[in-house]
């Protein structure tokens, strides 16, 4: 039995760099680069005339505080201080005076600034699924859940699981999250797998369905196995070879060389990230420590308890969900 996931291994170190997928992998102009913070971080400005009218205003103000000399001129030099006093407050005025000249020039392009950002929003809807709508984590933050940890996050899991991940201090409470809340997750899974219609993905969904009720039933061992064979199915029947292998060859331990997400469209970067994190190498004839986190090697190579367990079998399906729903939206009809 693997019902106990309470206490988790550290994820295994993390990982590798892939170039393009020249068929459906390249978007120009559609770069993580290109639309962070904005799409990741869409706000309005507010109260822009009044900002911009006071930083007008202090290319004028002078460094030092006159005010504080007054006190200290003697009777001899009260015509100097007439002069500073008639001075600042001419300087008073010019301030009033840029500040009502400026606001509404600010006004004009505040509408203009909400606007962008509305279509902002909206971009932001059409490129991520709906359970990442209402995420709005920094790029970094992707990259370590995508890269360095490997958890799927495109369709799957729902949108309160993603906050969860996302809101957590570190890898081994987001495991812990998905170990608690697995059977929400597999629900997840299910539905995004109910929502596929391609008639090329029938049988490969059939048999992720497997892995739902196998899940279910109380047979994690069955449906992480399942899982893992049914992603290599998936990358073998949908991808070129050389697609196939920059998608998933994994040197993080010898080379160094991460996945890099700038290197494809949104939609491609964040569906195979966590893909090439399950491609991590594990050779056991090298003496490779089998890893306690999901790989698709040690699932064929290293059975044993430390890979075999539910939490492992949840991220495999995860996968599978997301890269079936990834070929049902890309795949010719």
């Amino acid at each position: 039995m693997n019902d106990d996931d309470s206490v988790e291994p550290e994820p295994q170190e993390e990982q590798s760099k892939s170039n393009a997928h020249e068929k459906v992998i390249r978007e120009e102009g559609n770069s993580l680069s290109g639309l962070h913070p904005a799409l990741s971080m869409p706000y309005v400005y507010g109260g822009l005339g009044a900002e911009l009218a006071e930083w007008a205003a202090d290319l004028y103000r002078p460094e030092i505080d006159l005010s504080r000399f007054v006190f200290d001129i003697a009777p001899v030099g009260l015509a100097v201080a007439d002069m500073v006093h008639k001075q600042m407050a001419e300087m008073a005025g010019f301030r009033d005076f840029v500040r009502t000249a400026m606001e509404p020039l600010a006004l004009h392009f505040r509408q203009q600034w909400i606007e962008a950002f509305e279509s902002f929003a909206e971009i932001r809807k059409r490129i991520y699924p709906e359970n990442l709508h209402a995420a709005t984590p920094s790029i970094e933050v992707f990259e370590k859940l995508l890269i360095d940890e490997g958890i799927p996050l495109m369709w799957v899991p729902g949108p309160k699981v993603v906050e969860a991940l996302i809101g957590a201090p570190d890898a081994a409470a987001r495991r812990r999250i998905i170990g608690r809340r697995w059977k929400g997750i597999v629900s997840d899974c299910e539905a995004v797998l109910t929502s596929i219609d391609h008639p090329g993905l029938a049988e490969p969904c059939e048999f992720a369905r497997s892995c739902v009720d196998a899940l279910r039933d109380g047979h994690a061992n069955p449906a992480q196995a399942l899982a893992a064979n049914l992603l290599d199915t998936l990358m073998r029947n949908h991808f070129d070879s050389a697609s196939r292998v920059k998608l998933t060859k994994n040197e993080f331990k010898k080379k160094g060389v991460k996945f890099n997400l700038d290197d494809y469209s949104i939609r491609v970067a964040f569906t195979f990230a966590p893909v090439w994190y399950a491609h991590t190498e594990y050779w056991p004839k090298n003496g490779d420590p089998i890893p306690g986190s999901f790989g698709r090697h040690p699932s064929a190579h290293g059975v044993s308890r430390v890979q075999y367990k539910r939490v492992n079998a949840v991220m495999a399906l995860m996968l599978v969900t997301s890269v079936l729903k990834f070929c049902d939206l890309e795949l010719e009809r």
